[in-house]
């Protein structure tokens, strides 16, 4: 019968093996979903995806970068890009349900959670979701547009209703906004976020930037 010092390590990585990011990335996403941002700590990481601490701060620099990282596991920029592909009078409701479907799948909801909470009570998490919305988020729906900073504003305009939805309807739970059906807010939704995303810049009122 094997001791239970042997079982650990046979569970463990074995020497030599290569180390994942992905594998890494997906350990923090459910810590950082279990503990939240402050109490997770990079050592706690290590031990879930089998690797030494020392590597994850290799492989990502700190666990503000780690953090950052790990969203695009749950808000992927490449899936919100080919969820907008499609006919230009339709592209806020495809926008609104693929929102919609991140805060409600089991798989991303808790981690959604976790994402607003620490971004505005953690610094660091605060930083790195910032960095994620400008470098990741705000340039794949920019580039959608067009490029260019007028199609980034529109973008900012169009998250500014996701966000302010997310916060009323699955972070304070308030109602009506959240009892409606998710049917129900998509059609309510869809068409301020498709103004935002292709009215003219002259009916919008958008600054020359």
């Amino acid at each position: 019968m094997s001791s239970p010092g042997e079982t650990s390590k046979r569970r463990g990585r074995r020497q030599g093996d290569p180390v994942s990011r992905d594998e890494v990335l997906a350990a923090a996403k459910l810590r950082f979903a279990a503990e939240g941002y402050e109490k997770t700590t990079l050592r706690a990481i290590a031990a879930d995806a089998h690797v030494d601490a020392s590597m994850v701060l290799y492989l990502f620099g700190s666990k503000a970068d780690l953090f950052r990282e790990s969203l695009r596991l749950i808000l992927d920029p490449d899936v919100l890009v080919a969820a907008l592909e499609g006919p230009a009078e339709e592209i806020g409701e495809r926008m609104v349900r693929f929102y919609l479907t991140v805060w409600e799948s089991p798989d991303t909801a808790p981690s959604m959670q976790v994402m607003l909470q620490s971004a505005t009570s953690n610094s660091d998490a605060h930083e790195a979701f910032r960095t994620f919305m400008q470098e990741y988020v705000l340039a794949a729906v920019s580039g959608v547009l067009g490029g260019g900073e007028q199609a980034r504003l529109r973008a900012m305009l169009a998250a500014t209703s996701l966000v302010g939805t997310a916060v009323l309807r699955y972070v304070m739970a308030v109602p009506p906004l959240a009892t409606l059906s998710g049917e129900e807010v998509v059609r309510l939704m869809a068409p301020t976020v498709t103004r935002y995303l292709t009215a003219d810049a002259d009916e919008l009122g958008l600054p020359e930037l």
